[in-house]
C-alpha cells in the first residue's frame, strides 16, 4: 500500500507544532513498515520530494509527482493547493483520500472560496481534525459539510533532558538563580498567539509587584517578535520579559519552567507545545480556547482562564502560593498525555483509516 503525504509544511520549515506533527507522524507509519512517500511545499529535504512555493506551480508539481508514484492513499495537510492535485489524481486514477485540518479559519472564504473548498471536501473519503471545536468552528464560519470525519489530535513522547542542557541554557541567558520562570512557547508567530502573548505581559507585569524576580521566557523569532518586544518596553517590563529566538530543543526551556502558560485567542487542535509541558509535569495555565478544553480539564490537570490580564495574573499567582495545587496539577496533566495522547494510538488511527 503505497501512501503519498501532500503538505504545506515539512522539515526545516516554520511550521512549528503542525510541522512536529506531520513529521512524527511519518516517522511513525514508515517504523510500522508503511511505504510513505511526501510531497512538501515549504522546507528542505533531500530524501522527499519538494514543489515549487508557489502555489499554483505546487498543485501541478504535485500531480506530476503522485502519477510518477501511484499511491492508493493521498494524505493532505494544508489548504486548497494540496487538496486540489490528491482531487485530481483521484478522479483520473482512482485512490483513497483523507484530507486534514489543524489550522482555526479566522474569518469567513468568499462564495467562489466556500464552493471549492466544499467539492474538494466532499471528494474526500476521511476528513480528519485536531480537535472537536475545529470541525464546529469550520462549520460555523464557513458552512462546511462532512460526510465523515475523524478527530486526530497530536500525540507525545516524554523526555529526559541532559543537565549539561540545562546548565548551557542558564548560561547562555544569563538567567539568575532565583528567578521564577514562565515559559511560553511560539505565542510570537501569529497574530492571535500574539495578541495573547500581550495579555500574558500585562499579567507579568501585575504579578511582579508581589514576585519582582518573575521572569517570563517567551521562544521563536517569528513575525511577532519585534512587535512584543516593543510592547514589553512600552509596559515598562523588558527586564522581566525573555526572548529567546529559535531554540534547539523547547524541552530544556521546559525543564527549568515553574509555571507553563499558553494564552492564544484562538487554536486550532491541542497545541504541541501544550502536550510537551503536560508530558513534562509542568502546572498549566491556558486560555480556553479552540481545542485545548479537550485536553486540559480545568482545575484536574491545568487551569483554563479567559483571555484577560487580570485573571491570568491571579492564576500565576495562585499556583505560586500553592504548592500542592501547583504539583498536583502537573502529575494529572502527565497521567492524561501519557494516557490519551500518544503517537501510537495516533499511528493506529490513522492505519485504520488507510485500511477501511
Amino acid at each position: 500500500m503505497k501512501i503519498v503525504v501532500i503538505t504545506n509544511y515539512w522539515e526545516n520549515s516554520e511550521g512549528g507544532g503542525l510541522k512536529k506533527y506531520i513529521t512524527n507522524l511519518v516517522s511513525e507509519l514508515e517504523d510500522r513498515g508503511l511505504n510513505v512517500n511526501v510531497i512538501y511545499r515549504l522546507g528542505f529535504d533531500k530524501k522527499r520530494k519538494q514543489g515549487r512555493k508557489n502555489k499554483i506551480m505546487f498543485l501541478f508539481d504535485s500531480f506530476f509527482y503522485l502519477k510518477r508514484i501511484k499511491p492508493a492513499i493521498i494524505q493532505t495537510f494544508g489548504g486548497w493547493y494540496c487538496l486540489l492535485p490528491a482531487v485530481l489524481y483521484k478522479k483520473a486514477y482512482s485512490c483513497k483520500i483523507i484530507g486534514a485540518f489543524h489550522t482555526e479559519p479566522d474569518k469567513k472564504l468568499p462564495s467562489l472560496g466556500r464552493f471549492l473548498m466544499q467539492f474538494l471536501i466532499n471528494e474526500c473519503d476521511t476528513v480528519t481534525f485536531g480537535s472537536k471545536r475545529l470541525v464546529q468552528k469550520m462549520e460555523e464560519i464557513n458552512g462546511f459539510n462532512f460526510k465523515r470525519i475523524e478527530i486526530t489530535p497530536a500525540g507525545i513522547r516524554s523526555v529526559i533532558v541532559p543537565e549539561n542542557k540545562i546548565e548551557a541554557f542558564i548560561d547562555d541567558f544569563n538567567i539568575k538563580d532565583d528567578a521564577i520562570i514562565l515559559l511560553a512557547i511560539g505565542l510570537t508567530a501569529l497574530k492571535h498567539k500574539a495578541e495573547g502573548a500581550k495579555l500574558l505581559i500585562q499579567a507579568v507585569k501585575k504579578a511582579r509587584i508581589k514576585y519582582p524576580n518573575i521572569l517570563l521566557i517567551l521562544t521563536r523569532e517569528a513575525q511577532y517578535s519585534n512587535e512584543l518586544k516593543q510592547f514589553a518596553e512600552d509596559q515598562g517590563i523588558s527586564e522581566n520579559i525573555l526572548f529567546t529566538g529559535d531554540i534547539e530543543d523547547p524541552n530544556v526551556a521546559l525543564s527549568i519552567a515553574k509555571i507553563y502558560i499558553h494564552t492564544p485567542l484562538g487554536e486550532g487542535g491541542v497545541p504541541q507545545a501544550l502536550l510537551e509541558a503536560m508530558i513534562m509535569g509542568k502546572p498549566i495555565i491556558a486560555t480556553s480556547v479552540g481545542g485545548i478544553p479537550e485536553a486540559i480539564d480545568n482545575g484536574i490537570n491545568g487551569i483554563l482562564v479567559e483571555p484577560d490580564f487580570k485573571e491570568i495574573a491571579e492564576s500565576i499567582e495562585l499556583l505560586l502560593e500553592n504548592k500542592e495545587l501547583s504539583t498536583n496539577l502537573g502529575n494529572n496533566a502527565r497521567n492524561k498525555a501519557e494516557k490519551d495522547f500518544t503517537w501510537d494510538k495516533l499511528a493506529n488511527t490513522f492505519i485504520k483509516l488507510y485500511s477501511n
